[in-house]
């Protein structure tokens, strides 16, 4: 028998590693990451400094095409961190945490089966009693890495992309889409 003298216990959840948004010098001035597309870069501008340029009190955001991000070792940081792969090429480091606003804006290249996981495991986390039902098809463990990111958000964070996930649900549900043959949805 062995006393721990006091000792703490591990902890029952891993500590997070906070994952910045990533900030690149572009054509058009040294910008912090908030969203990525296929051929673009948006972010906040940022000064001499790295704060944030304000307007009227509100930060001003600028597009940029992804060649026009002068630094190649920042263009190819950008993409791992959108592409939110660490966890699953290193899976004995830290969860990582990203940015509530890049979760958000990540939810645009899911398919509707993927929504439908995340905002199942969102709320399930948030609020068991409220988690949602879907049919989901393929395999999805290529999510795994959001979800020690889901558990690393605050609750109100949690409730926030389970919104933003309902709303992403609802409008793809409501894209005129053919019915595959044979799934009894009738479109009249």
């Amino acid at each position: 028998m062995f006393a721990d003298y006091g000792q703490p216990s591990q902890p029952a959840q891993p500590s997070f590693v906070e994952i910045p948004n990533p900030r690149v010098t572009t054509t058009m001035g040294r910008i912090e990451v908030t969203d990525v597309r296929s051929e673009t870069v948006t972010g906040r501008l940022l000064d001499d400094r790295d704060n944030p340029i304000e307007e009227d009190g509100q930060p001003v955001y600028i597009c940029v095409r992804k060649h026009e991000i002068l630094c190649s070792t920042e263009r190819a940081d950008v993409m791992s961190w959108w592409e939110l792969r660490e966890q699953a090429a290193v899976p004995y480091t830290a969860p990582r945490k990203y940015s509530l606003e890049s979760l958000i804006n990540r939810l645009d290249g899911l398919n509707f089966d993927e929504l439908y996981v995340l905002r199942t495991f969102v709320c399930l986390e948030s609020d068991p009693f409220k988690a949602y039902s879907g049919t989901v098809n393929n395999d999805l463990s290529h999510l795994q890495p959001w979800f020690p990111t889901v558990r690393a958000l605050s609750r109100a964070e949690q409730n926030e992309l389970a919104s933003a996930l309902c709303w992403r649900i609802a409008s793809e549900s409501n894209a005129p889409i053919a019915p595959a043959p044979g799934d009894g949805r009738d479109d009249r």
